[in-house]
């Protein structure tokens, strides 16, 4: 006797996850707190997932919930109107205002916002090269995406609705509808790790490790939370449970995702404590064999060079070892760091930007500019950040050289901010400027608060702004060291998605 297959419930069926098949209704829905719609042969009609407590009959409305949604459709209407005529924007027109009933229709907007509003302005960056990253959502991968889980499909919505927000105004009636509806998909987010993250088969799924990375970017680009930072040391957990980064390395669908892990990781360190550093807890030959075997892309740590990421990554694990070392070296007064950061100095100084760019199919002087820009960005770091853990003295010499470097530093960024087509890659070494800003005095430190807050509107994200009140707060503080300005994790990024194209909604 051939047994009867079992069907699905509806709330599984629609939300594409493996059901348990629990009668009357499947533990599946309880667990997400989910009325399950059972197993019937009828599609139930209107079925939604709404989050907890949101669920209303819609033929009971009150009077004033109905005039008080007239309202804020005719708001929705003159912003529309407001944003398309925008003179900075007058080439872009937003895409109407959809009521978002369902995921679909919340799908469906974001990529009409991103196809219209968001990618138009990177489009520039290609003529620097082939970027993959880089192109308009077709239907074809509309329907592709539709089958990731959650936790991947709706970063798209949260990054359309932060771009959203940083082009609104504060006092618009406006940003109060878009700050709640990313606070609901964000927790649409949450709630599909979540589930995930109870299933072993699951758990350690490539998807579920991008979810994780996404959202951080999402929270950072935001800066709704400090959380950021416990979503990566969960995503570190799951990679060290799948067998760390070599082992992943080795899986080619996971390249992309594992260079974007590892820029996230070492660009968030060089802001952050050295006593609280997520490198502390990986060997510097995990970072050094992901660079050399797998950074081949053009676009890898944000167009950094490759040899000038590599000493950002040693001078960040001379800051981790000079941290846990340090009563050591202040009882015995010597210092078995500085001939390390003397070498990594001297890398720094032996790269050749014009000669890197040459390398490169087009745009020589764009690549030179950019290279140039992270040299010496990149020494002021290892210069700045070892002498605040006293790796490095503090002397006439490497002031002058500091004083040097910040000169040229800001000579780069100011034509670097004339092109789009670089202006995405600069905020690190803008970051950087803005901590030697302190001794600059107040024409640099002007510079870096007006390119940031040009940069913000030009990516469409708070975070560089969230960059400007770090800075300024520093500024202020009567402190000078690197670590005086970063007392927190902070992360400054442009980025705003990891690459999930060679994943499958199955990995």
């Amino acid at each position: 006797m051939v047994e009867e297959r079992k069907k699905h419930c509806w709330e599984c069926r629609r939300r594409r996850l493996v059901c348990d098949f629990t009668q009357p209704g499947c533990a599946r829905c309880a667990a997400s707190g989910v009325d399950c719609p059972g197993y019937s042969e009828t599609r139930p009609t209107r079925l939604q997932w709404l989050a907890p407590g949101k669920v209303k009959a819609h033929n009971r409305r009150s009077k004033k919930e109905k005039e008080e949604e007239e309202r804020r459709k005719e708001e929705e209407k003159k912003r529309s109107v407001r944003l398309s005529g925008n003179s900075s924007d007058s080439s872009v027109s937003l895409p109407p205002p959809v009521e978002l009933h369902t995921d679909v229709h919340a799908m469906i907007q974001a990529v009409q916002y991103y196809n219209a509003c968001i990618i138009p302005r990177r489009f520039p960056t290609q003529d620097m090269g082939p970027t993959p990253f880089i192109y308009t959502i077709s239907p074809s991968l509309f329907q592709m995406g539709m089958n990731f889980p959650d936790h991947v499909r709706m970063n798209m919505v949260c990054m359309t609705l932060t771009h959203q927000m940083n082009r609104t105004r504060a006092d618009d009636p406006y940003s109060a509808v878009l700050a709640k509806r990313f606070l609901r998909y964000r927790g649409y987010i949450i709630r599909s790790l979540h589930d995930d993250l109870n299933f072993e088969h699951k758990r350690k799924a490539d998807l579920t490790i991008a979810g994780i990375l996404n959202l951080l970017l999402t929270d950072a680009q935001q800066d709704v939370t400090p959380s950021w930072r416990l979503h990566l040391d969960g995503a570190q957990k799951l990679i060290k449970m799948r067998g760390g980064m070599r082992a992943l390395a080795d899986v080619p669908r996971l390249h992309p995702l594992m260079v974007s892990f590892v820029s996230i990781v070492v660009v968030s360190d060089t802001t952050s404590p050295a006593s609280n550093m997520a490198m502390a807890t990986w060997q510097l030959e995990d970072f050094e064999f992901i660079i050399e075997q797998y950074a081949r892309g053009q676009f890898d740590f944000h167009a950094c060079p490759v040899p000038i990421f590599t000493q950002i990554v040693k001078t960040n694990h001379l800051r981790i070892r000079a941290a846990s070392t340090q009563l050591e070296q202040e009882e015995e007064g010597a210092n078995p760091l500085a001939e390390a950061a003397y070498g990594v100095l001297s890398s720094i100084y032996a790269f050749s930007a014009d000669r890197w760019a040459e390398s490169k199919p087009s745009s020589k002087e764009d690549w030179a500019l950019v290279g140039a820009a992270y040299q010496a960005a990149a020494a002021l770091f290892c210069i700045r950040s070892l002498q605040s853990q006293g790796v490095l003295p503090i002397n006439a010499f490497l002031r002058d050289c500091c004083s040097t470097h910040s000169q040229l530093l800001q000579v780069l960024l100011t034509k670097v901010f004339t092109s789009p087509k670089t202006e995405l890659f600069i905020i690190w070494p803008l970051v950087t400027l803005g901590v030697e800003a302190v001794h600059g005095g107040a024409p640099m430190r002007r510079f870096v608060s007006d390119r940031l807050a040009d940069l913000s509107r030009f990516v469409g994200t708070s975070n560089p702004l969230e960059a400007r009140n770090i800075l300024q707060r520093f500024w202020a503080s009567g402190g000078d060291a690197w670590d005086d300005c970063f007392d927190r994790p902070c992360f400054f990024t442009t980025q705003m998605a990891v690459d999930v194209s060679r994943l499958h909604s199955s990995t």
